[in-house]
């Protein structure tokens, strides 16, 4: 994704319907019905933090953006392998150069059952005709959207296993706050009768390892990021310790 990209998708953020989605998903995230484990949360994409609010234990959250607390590129993550235990991808799959070396990338960074959330538009409802029968020169409707059926595909691959799954939007993607706000009742109706053709979906899978019960290294001894020598090298999969 290039400069111009970033502050096209962030304008879009900025819109109504860009914040009726972040709102939406925000609330999604903050009722999951596992919670997500661990201490480093780290969230690509969006232009405004998601990820939910832990107070009863220490936990670090980073977010990486053009005007966040990180700025990497999501298919090559400045973190050590095996050291987040929550990433968040907010509509970054879609918009990817490469999609398959994003998820490897989110696999390699995940610590042993470690969480990876997907917020994707589903091809299959109201926004995907949207995308399809427009000129698909703006954002969001620039990107690829993916089937959910695929992305399941490549996070089984990465040995992934999808926990749990939500659909929301059943509205159409309207632009103005008027229409959208007079749609309101569809949402009901499109979770009782067609709950498979929300426009948004988020997906949570956790990274399963080899043994099933890994020994984890103690929290506040581990590090977030490599040596200061390694930065500028590309990154690489580390091979593990252990039969895999």
């Amino acid at each position: 994704m290039n400069h111009s990209d970033s502050k096209d998708i962030e304008y879009w953020w900025q819109s109504p319907l860009g914040q009726l989605l972040l709102s939406v998903e925000r609330e999604i995230i903050s009722q999951l019905d596992e919670p997500l484990p661990g201490y480093f949360f780290v969230q690509i994409g969006g232009n405004e933090s998601c990820l939910p609010t832990v107070s009863n234990r220490a936990c670090s959250q980073w977010r990486i953006g053009r005007k966040a607390d990180l700025r990497a590129e999501p298919e090559s993550l400045p973190f050590r392998s095996n050291s987040i235990d929550n990433l968040l991808l907010q509509h970054v799959l879609e918009r990817s150069r490469d999609p398959h070396q994003l998820l490897r990338e989110a696999e390699r960074v995940l610590s042993a059952d470690g969480k990876i959330i997907l917020c994707c538009f589903n091809p299959f409802s109201l926004w995907g005709l949207r995308r399809l029968f427009s000129w698909q020169d703006s954002p969001p409707w620039d990107g690829h959207f993916f089937s959910q059926t695929r992305i399941r595909d490549w996070l089984a691959l990465l040995n992934f296993e999808v926990t749990e799954q939500h659909k929301m939007l059943f509205r159409p993607p309207f632009r103005h706050s008027r229409w959208l706000q007079g749609s309101l009742f569809m949402e009901r109706w499109g979770r009782r009768l067609w709950p498979w053709l929300g426009g948004v979906s988020v997906m949570v899978a956790a990274k399963r390892t080899i043994p099933l019960t890994p020994v984890r290294e103690n929290w506040r001894k581990r590090r977030l990021f490599p040596t200061p020598g390694l930065v500028n090298k590309p990154l690489t999969r580390e091979p593990s310790n252990g039969p895999r």
